[in-house]
């Protein structure tokens, strides 16, 4: 593509010189500082944290910039001056995996001895968040150059669908009157796509994760109490009921006590009835006439009826360690 310039008053046009950088000897660090003092060039609002950082002390290879997005997320920076950008996508994914491990101590550290500044109170404006949510499992990749290749494009498009996030930029540098112009296009994700990227690539993690639930689901069933065949859930019921026969002066503060909501989690194991929101009562908890336990108080008690393997593995090796109930998996 050729960028023209128009003259206005006579409507004559000039195609303005395409110029690579090494033959305006343009260096990688003369890139690097440009967008360093602007990196809205790479057409997002981005911190800058460090430059020529190596992540890892016994590596040599320095990493050109490490930014903050506003997401929170770590973004790794790689330029080249060349014509395909050969290798530079391994490279960062090198430096990817070795920032990945940064803590947010060394985050904080880093910008201190880059901007010299309070890097805590910066870093946390520039969020307009807590610092503590900031994002390593997710490291992001920005490689900026003048070209790529079809092998470098083709295996950044391929590391995208696996999960990982590349996003391509490429510099296209004109001359005009000793003055530099740069043409910035962003080239993967190309825009057009991008939503529908996202969506594929929220579509494949739900997937995965739905088939990961699926193939470690447990239908391990119990007896308890002269009773066969109960569920997790139901398990709990009839140990809750037990012990409520066993104790009929017992309370909901009682009851909170000797079943201590750590055992489920959000959920608790057991809730007052009228207390409940309409949401947990959807399917959450037992709140069938004849699952609801009547206290000698009148409190209504309501057992929580979602539990995972190691939830009720909890449950039952407190129990047996209380309580002393006698517990059995079939």
């Amino acid at each position: 593509m050729s960028i023209f310039r128009i003259n206005k008053i006579d409507q004559t046009s000039t195609v303005l010189d395409l110029i690579a950088f090494k033959d305006n000897r343009i260096k990688e660090r003369d890139v690097q500082n440009i967008i360093k003092s602007n990196p809205q060039i790479l057409g997002e609002d981005l911190l800058i944290i460090s430059e020529e950082l190596s992540p890892c002390e016994d590596s040599k290879k320095r990493l050109d910039l490490l930014a903050l997005d506003k997401s929170g997320k770590l973004v790794v920076i790689e330029l080249k001056r060349n014509d395909d950008g050969f290798h530079m996508d391994l490279q960062a994914i090198r430096y990817a995996s070795m920032i990945r491990l940064f803590s947010i101590q060394d985050v904080i550290r880093h910008y201190q001895d880059y901007a010299h500044g309070n890097a805590e109170e910066e870093i946390t404006v520039f969020l307009d968040q807590e610092i503590d949510k900031l994002d390593f499992d997710n490291i992001r990749i920005i490689l900026v150059n003048q070209d790529f290749s079809r092998e470098l494009t083709n295996s950044v498009l391929w590391l995208n669908e696996q999960g990982l996030d590349i996003k391509c930029i490429k510099i296209t540098q004109y001359e005009i009157n000793n003055e530099l112009i740069w043409d910035v296009d962003t080239i993967i994700p190309v825009k057009e796509t991008e939503e529908y990227q996202l969506k594929i690539k929220e579509k494949k993690n739900s997937d995965q994760e739905i088939k990961r639930e699926i193939n470690s689901r447990d239908y391990t069933k119990y007896t308890f109490n002269d009773k066969s065949d109960l569920t997790k859930g139901r398990l709990v019921l009839e140990v809750v009921r037990k012990y409520c026969e066993d104790h009929p002066e017992t309370n909901f503060a009682k009851l909170s006590q000797i079943f201590p909501k750590k055992l489920q989690g959000s959920n608790g194991v057991l809730n007052i009835f009228s207390e409940l929101k309409d949401y947990q009562k959807e399917g959450r908890f037992y709140i069938k006439d004849k699952e609801i336990i009547q206290l000698k108080n009148g409190e209504q008690i309501a057992v929580c009826s979602q539990w995972r393997k190691d939830s009720i593995e909890k449950f039952i090796d407190h129990v047996k360690q209380t309580l002393g109930y006698e517990i059995v998996a079939q």
